[in-house]
């Protein structure tokens, strides 16, 4: 259902239009337009020039119609990365417009959001939600060839009904891939261990931050990212 719901809106027509955020600024407060606010903010240095960079998730203050849903308002997110200058201001780096999951994204659970932080170099952005079925998707994003390119992704799926899971981890890089399995207590309360399988997927051309939209991109099988 999630899945259905999340491909049908992408074929709804945007009449929106994203505000277009200055090329620079002093502190992440001049990144924000008026009538936005910040949700989460993350630093580290992401371009390797030792300088202390910033990115962030901001958020429209009130929701706006036929977003992605036309009978459901939302508030539309962006997310934004500015790298540290040496003068001590900040160069816009990537404006990302529907790359993060809205408020109302994710299922019974609630807002989706899960968190943003900056690891070895790269930016992590994670999501979770559902309801009886939940599931769970991490983006690794790095800075190269002067552009933002997804590396990694992690795609969880889990059923709180009988404990089962699974988990598939992409080095898009090298096309590297885990897939762990596992399912709930059986009947005389045992877990079965873990399955984990490794293999190779193939590179495939890696999908940009600038245009990218969550869960639209089969990467494996019937696995979406």
């Amino acid at each position: 259902m999630f899945l259905a719901s999340l491909l049908s809106a992408s074929l709804l027509f945007q009449s929106y239009k994203y505000p277009v955020l200055p090329s620079s600024g002093n502190k992440l407060e001049a990144f924000v337009p008026k009538g936005w606010h910040v949700h989460e903010k993350a630093e580290g240095d992401l371009n390797k020039d030792n300088l202390p960079d910033f990115a962030a998730v901001i958020e429209a203050d009130k929701p706006v119609k036929s977003l992605k849903e036309t009978d459901n308002d939302q508030q539309p997110r962006i997310l934004l990365v500015a790298f540290k200058q040496t003068n001590g201001s900040y160069k816009l780096a990537i404006q990302s417009n529907e790359s993060i999951m809205l408020s109302n994204e994710g299922g019974v659970f609630g807002d989706p959001w899960e968190g943003l932080s900056v690891e070895r170099g790269t930016l992590l952005v994670r999501f979770y939600g559902g309801s009886s079925s939940r599931w769970g998707y991490a983006y690794r994003w790095r800075f190269q060839d002067n552009d933002w390119f997804l590396i990694g992704a992690t795609y969880t799926a889990s059923s709180t009904h009988d404990g089962s899971y699974e988990k598939y981890d992409f080095n898009l890089i090298t096309g590297a891939t885990e897939i762990s399995k596992g399912a709930g207590e059986d009947a005389k309360g045992n877990t079965p261990k873990d399955k984990v399988s490794k293999l190779n997927i193939g590179k495939k051309p890696l999908l940009k931050l600038k245009t990218f939209k969550p869960v639209q991109y089969v990467i494996y099988k019937d696995v979406y990212l």
